[in-house]
């Protein structure tokens, strides 16, 4: 047995939220990282030297660079406008506009460009209002996406009636996803769709369907493709919304949101919602989806490398079939995920509010896993959308291979993500693991969905019956 300390509820929060804001928040910049190691070796002290590594493996990510630029932008103040305009690599003219640094407020998408929608702005401007720096934004920053996902997990619990030990355990398994996500955990705004689904996974448990709409459309106006997730999350308790009514307020909490989302995109010009548009659907194949690990992977084996160029804020693959896969990509993830969302339908319906929570929150893992694994774009920071949703599964083995597929992204994002981008050996077989590592994840949500009555006993039969 465990000891004591270990199934209490508070203490594994307590060791949570140090992991989160504080463990995975300590990286410096990447000008203060050099600066650190410009010194000789000698002249560096016992406490820097062993501090170092762990400097580097959470040292600032260029995107909280681009969103402090973003966010001072849009306020007028100076920005690193070289840094803004060369992250994105090649984009259209319309994302390549700056305003001036006049003190006035210049309005997002329509002066400013930005590739999220609108709900995201409060995390970009309430930190850097409060920053002079850099370092002290990406500090706040990543301590409000920490406090994002324990908030997250925190409402994902109470989307049951869990016991103490039950709640210690999902704290225990935050931490270790905190853990296998590393950096990328506070550094990216995927907190925040995180904690809208966690509103949507409470929300769904407690039959609130106005609310449930709500989580999962403030998911949709954070990160836009997890609204995905909705079918697959009313199919685990389809005999809740079967009603008219109740299937109107879903869908009312989610236009509400929506309107949140990108209702502002409107507010200067209409072009700035079709510059929004229009700059995802442009988007190529990105080096990190299933598809884009396939393609370098024959790249290699056939010894013709080229690389992945910087395009749209991430390193894509050129080509013909590249990109007719980019464009074959998004009907291929709409229908695995409405396959999934029947399978899941034709499921023993949940009982109790425990079950309700768990089989709502398998149905959105598996739905995000298709998301991963047929979309065209898969940054692994899409990663913390699942945490809420994992840690109130009572698989534990779902959380041991998002964990695994987590820490297989930290090292090759941190270690030689320049490899991966080069397609060198080490870095396409990187990708490969994660791909495998999502597929085992994806054959885990499957069986531990509860089977119906009579199946499977046709191969039990058969296997017991003589030859």
């Amino acid at each position: 047995m465990p000891p004591a300390f270990t199934r209490s509820p508070r203490v594994a929060f307590v060791v949570a939220a140090l992991t989160g804001l504080v463990w995975l928040n300590q990286g410096p910049s990447a000008a203060r990282y050099d600066a650190l190691v410009a010194p000789p070796l000698a002249e560096r002290g016992p406490a820097l030297r062993a501090w170092l590594p762990l400097g580097f493996a959470y040292r600032r990510s260029v995107d909280e660079e681009l969103y402090y630029a973003t966010a001072r932008a849009i306020r007028g103040l100076p920005f690193d406008r070289a840094m803004l305009a060369s992250r994105r690599g090649y984009v259209p003219d319309d994302f390549r506009r700056l305003p001036p640094s006049d003190g006035r407020w210049h309005m997002p998408y329509t002066e400013v460009p930005l590739e999220y929608p609108a709900l995201v702005l409060p995390f970009l401007l309430g930190p850097a209002w409060l920053s002079p720096t850099f370092d002290v934004f990406a500090i706040l920053s990543g301590a409000l996406m920490a406090a994002s996902i324990l908030a997250s997990v925190a409402i994902a619990i109470r989307a049951g009636r869990p016991s103490d030990r039950e709640r210690a355990a999902a704290w225990w398994i935050t931490t270790a996803l905190l853990l296998g996500q590393g950096g990328l955990a506070v550094q990216r705004l995927d907190a925040v769709p995180a904690l809208f689904l966690a509103v949507a996974l409470w929300a769904a448990a407690r039959r609130r369907a106005f609310v449930m709409g709500l989580g999962v459309g403030g998911v949709a106006a954070a990160k836009v493709t997890p609204l995905l997730a909705l079918f697959a999350m009313m199919a685990a308790d389809r005999g809740a919304w079967r009603r008219p009514a109740a299937f109107g307020r879903v869908a009312a909490g989610v236009a509400v949101a929506l309107a949140v989302g990108f209702l502002p995109m409107l507010a200067g010009t209409p072009d700035g919602l079709a510059s929004f548009l229009g700059y995802h659907r442009a988007r190529g194949l990105q080096i990190e989806s299933t598809y884009g690990a396939a393609a370098a992977l024959a790249e290699l084996v056939e010894g013709h490398a080229r690389g992945a160029t910087l395009s749209f804020g991430s390193y894509n693959l050129d080509g013909d079939t590249c990109r007719w896969w980019a464009g074959a990509s998004t009907p291929i993830l709409v229908v695995a995920v409405a396959l999934f969302s029947a399978w899941v339908a034709l499921r023993p319906p949940p009982g109790t509010q425990n079950e309700r929570a768990a089989a709502v929150a398998r149905a959105g893992l598996g739905a995000l896993v298709c998301v991963w694994l047929f979309g065209k774009v898969f940054s692994p920071q899409y990663m913390t959308w699942a945490i809420p949703l994992v840690v109130v599964i009572p698989e534990r083995r779902v959380a041991v291979a998002l964990v695994a597929a987590m820490a297989i992204a930290q090292t090759y994002v941190r270690g030689f993500y320049d490899h991966v981008v080069d397609m060198h050996a080490d870095g396409v077989v990187a990708l490969v693991a994660r791909v495998i590592a999502l597929v085992v994840l994806a054959a885990f949500v499957v069986r531990a969905f509860p089977r119906r009555e009579g199946e499977g006993q046709g191969q039990g039969a058969a296997a017991a019956s003589p030859p």
